[in-house]
């Protein structure tokens, strides 16, 4: 494209993480991307965000912001359940969107979501960064090389012991629930290293009833079966008194387990079993938003298409439905 200048606001530029700042940081990275509007329901925090980027226009409602602010992009950094509502605002006045992850809460938002875009011509993308991070950088290396043959089964999630804080993100209703945070990742990155399409999700989840400040589950399970014949289980719990690594991956001729700062790689090589460590890449969390200025302005391929963000979504959706219906076997739509 000949444009020269991208105009970028945020809707959101809350103190948890500093993620609008986080943001623009990294996007202002990029040649020609400027930081021109910040929208937040909480005035003070748009004085932040002037004092962060010094003559950014402030705003408090989006009409607004879309209105006046003559924007190419905006970045939505807001709680879950508000995604859909606000991307399609904005896609809807003919603003590109990026959208903090995950995409939506459910399949039918994603599905608005994906036909504004289509409809407007706009672009479409969802903060997964993490594709970026040094260890899975350096698993998708190792899967790609072929040393543990076809992968058919995969084991992934995060486990401990302990109630969860009590803000949003513990609320249902707003977070879509306890899979939607590490879960989204976690969902992208087997995504990434199983090439089949999902063919069924199925889903378990339990609530401890003595932990009442809060109402998302505290073990959740997602089951993705692919038509390839893999299965992958992705668990999130903070019911699980127990150590587990954060990843252990089977493939037909060896297998790959996450260690603290390394892979440790077992694989049998004209008959005989070795055994490697291979230690995780160099982080590159600019990756993600040099890559998407790279597709607005030389027509690189995006990375995070508006399709796969929406496949996450969906295996996840399914899985919260299985588990409401005694772990169903569901078909995802995406």
């Amino acid at each position: 494209m000949s444009k020269s200048t991208w105009r970028v606001g945020t809707i959101g530029y809350g103190g948890a993480f500093n993620m609008g700042a986080t943001h623009l940081h990294s996007l202002a990275k990029n040649a020609g991307f400027v930081p021109a509007a910040v929208c937040d329901a909480d005035a003070a925090r748009t004085l932040v965000a002037e004092k962060d980027f010094p003559g950014i226009q402030r705003y408090t409602k989006v009409s607004e912001m879309l209105a006046k602010a003559k924007l190419d992009l905006v970045i939505i950094i807001t709680p879950h359940d508000s995604h859909a509502d606000l991307a399609v605002q904005c896609l809807n006045a003919g603003v590109g969107v990026v959208v903090e992850k995950p995409m939506a809460i459910t399949t039918a938002e994603v599905t608005r979501m994906v036909d504004a875009a289509k409809k407007k011509k706009a672009f479409l993308s969802t903060f997964h960064n993490r594709r970026w991070d040094g260890d899975y950088l350096a698993l998708k290396k190792i899967v790609a090389e072929g040393i543990i043959g076809r992968i058919h089964r995969i084991d992934a999630g995060f486990f401990g012991y302990g109630e969860q804080g009590t803000w949003w993100r513990s609320n249902k209703k707003i977070s879509g629930g306890a899979l939607y945070d590490w879960g989204a990742h976690f969902t992208d990155w087997i995504l990434g290293v199983v090439p089949s399409p999902v063919a069924s999700v199925s889903g378990f989840q339990h609530k401890n009833p003595e932990w009442k400040k809060y109402d998302n589950e505290d073990h959740s399970e997602a089951h993705y079966r692919f038509k390839d014949g893999t299965l992958a289980t992705l668990t999130i719990s903070n019911l699980a008194m127990v150590d587990r690594p954060r990843w252990t991956i089977l493939g037909e001729k060896g297998s790959i387990v996450f260690g603290n700062d390394h892979w440790i790689v077992k694989a049998v090589i004209n008959g005989r079993t070795f055994e490697t460590k291979v230690a995780f890449e160099q982080s590159d969390w600019d990756g993600y938003y040099r890559n998407v200025a790279a597709h607005l302005t030389k027509g690189e391929k995006l990375s995070v298409t508006p399709e796969s963000a929406a496949r996450v979504i969906a295996a996840l959706h399914s899985a919260d439905v299985s588990a409401q219906q005694d772990g169903k076997q569901i078909v995802p739509k995406f």
